[in-house]
């Protein structure tokens, strides 16, 4: 996968002259604070094309080919912008994008890929490169997880990753964030299981006897943003259903530790089985 850093600025002159010509109606300015607006589509479509090629564009997949190291062919995949979202942190400007890779020729169990890359826009009008975590897996069937974004805090966004596996009798549902604070990583920060039961699942014991699996775990997960001005949210996580010791409803409150970059996850909120 073609995962090369943007190693130049692209001057926005001829963008914002426009821009400032059809400026009839402008935004308040308080409006805009509160929901950044995406701007300069022109200057992130030519760094995009800059690193995936002429096919790349901002709405819509594209199709390539692509040179796997690990197979003696080439592969056929897609590509689409899966998030784009703009952003402020500490006053400054981003615009934080997710292209996903999708193969064409998968396997049922294979992954698909995801480059997570944040542009930051200058006072000057040009966007060049903050941070990026490119070729991160997940997913099933060669299909990436679903991509969104949301702010987590006063001083950071992330992106958030949905996916779901579904195992020999087991169905289980996992939820990523990958969280930027204005600094110059994309930090991998975290998952946790949203679904987890074993229905199909047959055990038996010594004397023959065979009975479905019992677990039938939910949890319910959002930002705690009692407190506006942290600069992290904590995650609050309700846990409910059938575990590996009966019914459980239990509620979890994860703060987030920027020292690690990371939501410190319970071993039993990323549970697999039961042994």
């Amino acid at each position: 996968m073609a995962t090369g850093v943007f190693l130049r600025s692209v001057s926005l002159g001829a963008v914002l002259l426009l821009a400032a010509c059809q400026q009839d109606k402008p935004a308040p300015a308080q409006a805009e604070a509160k929901v950044p607006v995406l701007r300069h589509d022109d200057a992130v479509l030519a760094l995009l094309q800059e690193r995936y090629g002429a096919p790349a564009q901002l709405k819509g997949p594209w199709a390539q080919q692509l040179t796997d190291p690990d197979m003696d062919h080439v592969r056929p995949i897609h590509r689409d912008v899966c998030a784009d979202q703009a952003a402020v942190i500490g006053g400054k400007r981003y615009r934080m994008l997710a292209v996903c890779t999708h193969y064409d020729d998968a396997t049922s169990i294979e992954l698909g890929t995801t480059d997570f890359i944040v542009l930051h826009e200058a006072a000057d009008g040009r966007m060049s490169l903050a941070a990026e975590l490119p070729g991160r897996a997940s997913g099933a069937g060669g299909q990436p997880g679903t991509v969104s974004t949301l702010q987590v805090g006063a001083g950071a966004w992330a992106y958030q990753i949905d996916d779901e596996l579904v195992a020999v009798g087991s169905v289980m549902r996992n939820r990523a964030w990958l969280v930027f604070d204005g600094g110059d990583k994309v930090a991998d920060a975290g998952w946790l299981r949203t679904h987890l039961d074993d229905h199909n699942a047959i055990e038996c014991n010594d004397a023959g006897h065979c009975s479905h699996g019992r677990l039938d775990l939910n949890l319910e997960v959002r930002l705690d943003d009692s407190q506006p001005g942290l600069a992290y949210w904590p995650l609050q996580v309700q846990e409910k259903g059938n575990g590996c010791r009966g019914r459980v409803s239990k509620t979890h409150v994860i703060t987030y530790e920027p020292e690690q970059s990371r939501y410190p996850m319970p071993a039993e909120l990323q549970l697999e089985g039961c042994n």
